[in-house]
């Protein structure tokens, strides 16, 4: 057999098959052609794994990718693989009015995969230190509808900004809020909540969420977060999560507090998926790149299979893409990324300026996306023969 790559001898995490261990893994025609111990065979080219995790692409349920158009956002394709990344959701740059534009200049022209939640705001995020529902004419539940239905496996879903600084209050939030939940429910997709400082309680929100919605800024700090005011988790959260809506990191300028953390971990609720939120403003620190995001939760605690799973296997699901996505099982699209597992003492710090350290940094070494090694990296990713 002849391989176009063959990743060797990594230690291969794969949550979708419950399966971490030493392998090989072999990829033909932009696929996952095998895997499993000592692969024999001739490829196109070897990359050299040994003392490397190997995991499925990682999946960023949310970051900002509308670039030229919304001022924070990135460039995808050189971001995402300097972090293993492969999918990217970008959570609700565009509405209405300008997400057709985002898929022709940036999803249909990036080599990363990219996702789009519509946001409630015609005008999605090109204004959005004014706050892009303060006016409610700004509103246009039927537009995201009609969007969602003319970008199918595109525009994937719907977001909202719920800040009273955003929506406003009152009942002019909530007539925002009831108007994205409508448009996830007419459009028979699913609906992402940012939670800021939100003119409702979080768990008058979750009354109104289903399966497969998401929460995410979970682990912001704050006045409306998902703990009481005692530091007890709500049993909303908990009763909420149970039936199956996704708790996202979604880590941010602002929206990642480790006291928060650290009293959800201690009630024995993780969150279900680790994403960043990264955009221009945060890129440099706090939160750098997902690998980074990951790493804090190891020096939580979290098992690192839990981690991978969080980052991989989860936001697949969540994206309705688990069949094909987030996994490494044989006849899928070869996603798939390297990390180098530094040891050391690393400096990680929250939202809110607050410092930690821990032992242990994943740093993306190689990242394949779609069967194509692709540019960026750690400092072993040229460390690979012909």
């Amino acid at each position: 057999m002849t391989w176009d790559i063959l990743v060797r001898g990594g230690e291969v995490v794969d949550p979708s098959q419950s399966l971490h261990k030493v392998s090989d893994v072999a990829i033909k025609d932009g696929k996952i052609a095998a895997i499993g111990e000592n692969l024999a065979g001739a490829a196109g080219r070897v990359l050299d794994a040994s003392g490397l995790l190997v995991t499925p692409g990682l999946i960023d349920l949310h970051a900002h990718v509308y670039r030229r158009h919304v001022p924070i956002s990135l460039d995808p394709d050189p971001l995402c693989p300097a972090g293993g990344v492969t999918t990217i959701l970008d959570a609700g740059s565009a509405g209405s009015y300008n997400f057709d534009g985002f898929r022709r200049d940036v999803i249909e022209q990036a080599d990363t995969q990219i996702f789009g939640l519509v946001n409630l705001s015609c005008i999605g995020l090109v204004a959005a230190h004014f706050g892009e529902l303060m006016d409610r004419r700004y509103a246009d539940k039927q537009g995201v509808i009609d969007t969602i239905r003319r970008n199918p496996g595109v525009a994937v879903g719907v977001k909202i900004r719920a800040g009273a600084h955003i929506i406003g209050g009152g009942e002019q939030g909530w007539a925002n809020f009831r108007d994205a939940v409508a448009a996830a429910r007419e459009s028979e997709t699913w609906l992402m909540v940012h939670i800021g400082e939100s003119p409702m309680p979080v768990p008058e929100m979750l009354a109104h969420m289903e399966p497969g919605d998401c929460i995410t800024h979970c682990f912001k700090g704050g006045g409306e977060r998902i703990l009481d005011p005692g530091g007890r988790l709500f049993d909303a959260v908990r009763e909420a999560a149970d039936r199956g809506v996704i708790f996202d990191v979604g880590h941010g300028f602002g929206s990642f507090q480790w006291e928060v953390v650290d009293a959800a971990l201690e009630q024995g609720f993780e969150p279900s998926t680790i994403s960043t939120d990264l955009h221009a403003k945060n890129l440099h620190g706090p939160v750098f790149d997902m690998p980074t995001t990951m790493s804090k939760f190891l020096m939580l605690g979290v098992p690192l299979d839990r981690v991978v799973d969080m980052s991989t296997r989860r936001p697949a699901e969540a994206l309705g893409r688990g069949d094909d996505l987030g996994t490494l099982r044989v006849g899928t699209v070869a996603d798939v990324a390297a990390f180098e597992r530094r040891s050391g003492r690393f400096r990680f710090t929250d939202s809110y300026s607050a410092d930690r350290y821990g032992d242990e940094l994943l740093v993306a070494a190689y990242t394949i996306r779609r069967g194509q090694l692709v540019p960026g990296g750690g400092g072993l990713r040229m460390r690979y023969t012909d």
